[in-house]
Parts: C-alpha cells; structure tokens; sequence
C-alpha cells in the first residue's frame, strides 16, 4: 500500500536520524571517560577505530529501543497534528493498518537486535578489552626512553641505558618498592632485556639477562646473580583480570545461570531489551494519539519522559535481582511487563474507540 510506503520512509528516517545521534552522544560519554586510555603518545588512528568500531554493539543495545520510541512518536506525532490520520480513519482505515509501519520496524529491529545481544556484543567487549588492553600496553612501552628514569610503572622505577630497538634493552637498573611478592625493596641491574607484553590479560614483563638482583632486609643486605629473571610490571592502569558479565558467550551463560543471580540476571537482560523493541513500536502509535496535536517537539520530549522512566525502571530491578533479592526474571522483565500492559490497554482502547482514532463501526481494518 502507497500510504504503508510514505509512512515507512519517513518512519525509517526519523530512525536513522535518532539513532545516528544518540549513538554519537552515546559513544562520545564513553570516549571521554576512556580519553586518558586510548590518548598520547603510541597510540595510532586504528586503535581509536576500533574502539569505536568495539563499542557499537553494547551502544546499539541502548539505543535501538530508544530510537524506535523516538521515531514512532515524531512520525505519528507529526501525522497527528497534521490530520493525516484523522483523514485515513475517515476513508475508512483502522488503527492497527495505521500502526503496521511502526510494528513491521519495531520487530525488524528486535530480531536484528537479539542477534546482536546474544552473539555479538559479548565477542565485540572482548575484543574492545584486547584492543584496550594493547593500547595500555603500546603507550607504556613508547614512554620508555635512553636515559630516562621511567614511572610509568606502579612502584617500579626503570632506567635505561642503551635501547636498540624499541623492545630490547641493554643497561637495566630496576628499582622495585615493596610489594605482595616483595616484602622489602629491591634494585635490580642487568646487562640486556627485552619487554614481553600479554595485552590478554593487561601485563607487560621485564626479561632480564646476566644481572645482580639486590635486596635490603633487616638481617643485611644480599645479592644473587641470575642469567635470566622475569620482572612483571604492572601498569598504572589498575589491571581487570575477571571477566565482566557482558563479556561471556551467551551459551557459556546459560550453562553457568544455575544458582547465580548475577548470570540469570545477565541473560535475561540480553533477552529482555531487544523484546522492548516491540512494546515500544505498539506503545508508540498508541501514546502518540493521547499526546494531543503537539507535533514532533512534543512527541520527542514525552517519548524521552517515557524512556527515562523504562530504563529507570530496568537499572533499578537489575540492581536489585543482582542481589538476590527479587528473582532475576522478575527484576529485569519488570519494565517490560508494566509497559507491556501499558501497551497493550492504550492500543486496544485506541482501536476499539478510545482516543482520536474512532474505529468506525463495520469497517474492518
């Protein structure tokens, strides 16, 4: 149908629009908090790519429901005000063939999105944790120079004399402060090194040949000669060694929900958002008629009053199924089930003849 087209398009590019932009202020809120990261010295264009690139699974998450609502409310809203569909309802067109467009996007994007909930946010965050992790690793080993005393480490102080190349050291001294493995400190001088990274797991080591490893203790002091010793250093990033939640494959999650309210939590989340895609797509052409004639200005401040309180609603009963304290379906099905209802009562009065749309008696639709 001709007016099912129209509908669509402007629909589908309000969504483009909405979605183009909240997923800029979206990863410009991350990108700020990760500037100190991902900025400076060693760090190339490629690396920021993908940590752009990394990050847009986990944005989309949030943004695809939004985007949907957004649209829908600046479409109908705009159809609203001008008495288009005031018009179509006198041609004889019911509310559920006005609303198709809205409800044909709505569960594209959901199909779309549990994909990307499921499979691809989850390899996407380990790959934004390697590539981070690479970058930590890449800035610390170009902030070490000739003849420089460098802090760049937590509690270890390296000096170079010599570099021949920007891994390989020759001339080592190390001075180390106390730490879990070193109860007192120790200064350490090699003849050669070389710099091992493991940007997996956020470590950088020192392998030391031909040195004298020297400690002080209360007894005296003594030294010990080795042909090869590996120092870890550890960087001045704090080092995040356990996996969060939305890095682990959904099917390993599963498997693992078993008496975990923290997993059970975290799969039904990944199950639970994208499903908001279809209530917003029937929540929006229904809230969009009770709006009154306020055009798309209204439509978008009320459609972002109503996502406030939806992802209120979901970080408020994830908190609490994380603790064990309500059932983890529950917490995080919560939102969706009370705008579920809210959904479904505003569409069936809206229909039936609640509303500006009037179902006119004997046309079918």
């Amino acid at each position: 149908m001709i007016i099912h087209r129209s509908i669509f398009r402007e629909l589908f590019i309000n969504f483009l629009l909405v979605i183009s932009f909240l997923s800029f202020v979206l990863f410009m809120e991350k990108f700020v908090r990760l500037t100190r990261l991902i900025m400076g010295k060693g760090v190339e264009f490629t690396d920021i790519l993908k940590v752009f690139l990394f990050l847009q699974p986990s944005i989309l998450l949030l943004s695809v429901p939004m985007a949907i609502l957004i649209a829908v409310f600046l479409t109908y809203g705009r159809m609203n005000s001008d008495n288009e569909i005031t018009a179509m309802k006198s041609s004889g067109m019911s509310f559920w063939t006005i609303s198709k467009p809205a409800v044909i996007l709505s569960v594209s994007c959901f199909v779309a999105l549990l994909s990307v909930s499921l499979y691809i946010s989850p390899k996407s965050m380990r790959a934004f944790k390697h590539t981070l992790y690479q970058v930590i690793v890449k800035k610390a080993t170009m902030a070490i120079e000739e003849e420089t005393f460098s802090t760049v480490f937590k509690k270890t102080v390296l000096f170079i004399k010599n570099m021949p190349s920007r891994d390989r050291f020759e001339g080592i001294f190390v001075y180390a402060e106390p730490d879990s493995s070193n109860k007192k400190p120790v200064v350490i001088n090699a003849r050669s090194g070389e710099i091992l990274t493991y940007p997996e797991e956020g470590l950088i080591e020192l392998n030391m040949k031909n040195g004298l490893f020297h400690m002080v203790t209360s007894k005296g002091s003594s030294e010990i000669t080795f042909m090869e010793y590996t120092l870890i250093l550890t960087s001045t990033i704090e080092q995040q060694r356990e996996r969060k939640l939305d890095e682990i494959n959904s099917v390993a999650l599963w498997k693992g929900k078993g008496g975990n309210a923290r997993w059970q939590a975290e799969i039904n989340k990944r199950l639970a958002i994208p499903f908001a895609c279809i209530i917003f797509g029937i929540l929006g052409p229904a809230l969009a008629s009770k709006t009154g004639k306020t055009g798309r200005v209204g439509g978008f401040f009320f459609s972002l009053s109503v996502i406030m309180v939806y992802y209120f609603l979901l970080i408020m009963g994830e908190g609490v199924a994380k603790t064990g304290k309500l059932p983890p379906f529950l917490g995080i099905w919560m939102p969706n089930l009370i705008f579920g209802a809210v959904a479904a009562i505003s569409f069936y009065m809206v229909y039936t003849e609640g509303g500006i749309f009037t179902r006119r008696s004997g046309v079918k639709g």
